[in-house]
Protein backbone atom coordinates (compact mmCIF):
# COMPACT_ATOMS: atom_id res chain seq x y z
CA UNK A 1 0.00 0.00 0.00
CA UNK A 2 3.12 2.17 0.85
CA UNK A 3 4.13 1.60 -2.59
CA UNK A 4 1.10 3.09 -4.36
CA UNK A 5 0.80 6.27 -2.04
CA UNK A 6 4.68 6.90 -3.17
CA UNK A 7 3.43 6.20 -6.63
CA UNK A 8 0.67 9.00 -6.23
CA UNK A 9 3.03 11.52 -4.57
CA UNK A 10 5.03 11.76 -7.48
CA UNK A 11 1.99 11.91 -10.07
CA UNK A 12 0.69 14.85 -8.05
CA UNK A 13 4.35 16.03 -7.92
CA UNK A 14 4.56 15.80 -11.96
CA UNK A 15 1.15 17.09 -12.73
CA UNK A 16 1.97 20.22 -10.34
CA UNK A 17 5.34 20.96 -12.33
CA UNK A 18 2.98 20.79 -15.78
CA UNK A 19 0.56 22.57 -14.18
CA UNK A 20 2.95 25.44 -13.25
CA UNK A 21 4.73 25.62 -16.76
CA UNK A 22 0.75 25.80 -17.64
CA UNK A 23 0.70 28.89 -15.04
CA UNK A 24 -2.32 27.00 -13.85
CA UNK A 25 -4.24 28.24 -10.80
CA UNK A 26 -4.65 24.71 -9.65
CA UNK A 27 -1.25 24.26 -9.03
CA UNK A 28 -1.07 24.38 -5.21
CA UNK A 29 -4.14 21.91 -5.04
CA UNK A 30 -1.67 19.61 -6.82
CA UNK A 31 1.69 20.11 -4.85
CA UNK A 32 -0.49 20.17 -1.10
CA UNK A 33 -1.92 16.26 -2.63
CA UNK A 34 1.65 15.30 -3.38
CA UNK A 35 2.69 16.10 0.08
CA UNK A 36 -0.35 14.72 1.89
CA UNK A 37 0.40 11.41 -0.22
CA UNK A 38 4.47 11.87 1.38
CA UNK A 39 2.65 11.72 4.70
CA UNK A 40 0.37 8.60 3.84
CA UNK A 41 3.56 7.09 2.24
CA UNK A 42 5.34 7.54 5.51
CA UNK A 43 2.22 6.28 7.78
CA UNK A 44 1.67 3.68 5.95
CA UNK A 45 5.95 2.40 5.97
CA UNK A 46 5.01 2.76 9.80
CA UNK A 47 2.31 0.66 10.17
CA UNK A 48 4.11 -2.42 8.30
CA UNK A 49 7.01 -1.74 10.61
CA UNK A 50 4.28 -1.83 13.50
CA UNK A 51 2.61 -4.77 12.44
CA UNK A 52 6.25 -6.92 12.49
CA UNK A 53 6.60 -5.49 15.64
CA UNK A 54 3.67 -6.90 16.76
CA UNK A 55 4.10 -10.48 15.33
CA UNK A 56 7.36 -10.20 16.76
CA UNK A 57 9.16 -10.26 13.30
CA UNK A 58 12.69 -9.39 14.56
CA UNK A 59 14.36 -10.76 11.03
CA UNK A 60 12.77 -8.56 8.57
CA UNK A 61 13.11 -5.13 11.01
CA UNK A 62 16.77 -6.03 11.16
CA UNK A 63 16.54 -6.31 7.28
CA UNK A 64 14.27 -3.75 6.40
CA UNK A 65 14.48 -0.96 8.60
CA UNK A 66 18.23 0.10 8.25
CA UNK A 67 17.79 -0.13 4.58
CA UNK A 68 14.32 1.99 4.14
CA UNK A 69 15.12 4.77 6.82
CA UNK A 70 17.99 6.66 4.27
CA UNK A 71 15.53 6.21 1.41
CA UNK A 72 12.25 7.00 2.99
CA UNK A 73 14.59 10.62 4.14
CA UNK A 74 15.50 10.73 0.61
CA UNK A 75 12.21 10.53 -0.98
CA UNK A 76 10.74 13.03 1.51
CA UNK A 77 13.27 15.24 1.15
CA UNK A 78 13.00 15.30 -3.39
CA UNK A 79 9.40 15.60 -2.79
CA UNK A 80 9.32 18.50 -0.49
CA UNK A 81 12.23 20.43 -2.78
CA UNK A 82 10.46 19.08 -5.99
CA UNK A 83 7.28 20.51 -4.69
CA UNK A 84 8.60 23.62 -3.51
CA UNK A 85 9.20 25.69 -6.98
CA UNK A 86 5.52 25.11 -8.34
CA UNK A 87 4.06 26.53 -5.58
CA UNK A 88 6.56 29.57 -5.69
CA UNK A 89 6.13 29.99 -9.39
CA UNK A 90 2.49 30.08 -9.19
CA UNK A 91 2.54 32.89 -6.08
CA UNK A 92 4.51 34.72 -7.98
CA UNK A 93 2.22 35.11 -10.83
CA UNK A 94 -0.79 35.84 -8.33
Amino acid sequence: MWIICAGVSVAFCIAAWIMALKNSKKTVWASACSLSFVALTLLMQYRMVLNWVNNEDWSALMDVVPSMFPILCGYVIVLILANIFPVIKTKAFT
